[in-house]
């Protein structure tokens, strides 16, 4: 009886050995099916600088394969970067595209995209108005970066440069005074985006928005006297109630409608 026992154990045996062949082929397959098929893996974030100027760019590789290759561009300009760790760090100073381009030594490849739009590159919005002959009120504002309050200045038809003669940083509005025929103001934000808007003497009865859509010139009834190249008196009345207004907003109906 004890032979007949051993005779019916060994076949169990080779069973559980050959069971052992095959999960070992199932498990090296699955790993030679991981290391030929695995893509690159990465998470983007992007951190604007306070001042509106750059947006610093960080890449960080999530999976464990090592690279063959990694790229980054901007509108299809190449960004340089730096590496620490698994994470490359780049600086954008323009808004654009960003794609980021990977290689595993498998040569499988992931490219991510992503929009780059924190930069300020609108210059200041301007809302100007000739109060009479020589005399320059503007309102400005900025929606994204502070005004440069020490980037404001002017320069008159004599190539004069010339600074305020008033600034109200709360209400965000300058005053200029010129004996001159023409004055054009420019206006700057932080970000280094300057808008200007021009005038001369002879547009005593408009005002002037100037803005990322454009300029646009609206008309002011007003009773004028003797308005000439060579006539800067300041005898000229003028309605200075839009003075006291901030910049019209985009959604504003001011923006759109002719007066």
């Amino acid at each position: 009886m004890a032979d007949e026992n051993n005779v019916n154990e060994k076949p169990k045996k080779r069973k559980f050995s050959k069971l052992k062949y095959i999960i070992a082929f199932i498990f090296l397959n699955v790993i030679i099916f991981f290391a030929v098929t695995s893509q690159p893996h990465f998470e983007i974030s992007t951190v604007a600088d306070s001042d509106s100027k750059s947006v610093e760019i960080r890449v960080t590789q999530k999976s464990f394969f090592p690279l063959q290759s990694f790229t980054m561009t901007l509108d299809d300009s190449p960004l340089s970067y730096t590496k620490n760790g698994n994470t490359y760090v780049a600086t954008a100073t323009k808004n654009g595209t960003l794609e980021v381009v990977a290689t595993n030594l498998n040569t499988m490849s992931q490219t991510i995209y992503e929009r780059i739009d924190n930069i300020d590159s609108t210059s200041p919005t301007i809302f100007a108005q000739l109060v009479k002959k020589g005399v320059l009120n503007i309102t400005f504002e900025d929606g994204h970066s502070d005004i440069d309050y020490d980037s404001i200045y002017a320069i008159d038809s004599d190539d004069k440069k010339l600074k305020p003669e008033k600034i109200d940083k709360e209400e965000g509005r300058a005053t200029f005074e010129f004996d001159t025929y023409s004055i054009k103001a420019y206006v700057s934000d932080t970000a280094g985006n300057e808008g200007e808007v021009e005038f001369n003497n002879s547009e005593v009865n408009q005002t002037k928005l100037v803005s990322a859509e454009g300029t646009e010139v609206n008309d002011i009834p007003v009773e004028e006297s003797g308005n000439n190249e060579n006539d800067i008196s300041d005898e000229t009345t003028f309605d200075v109630g839009n003075l006291n207004e901030k910049p019209p907003k985009k959604n504003d109906d001011y923006l759109y409608e002719k007066h």
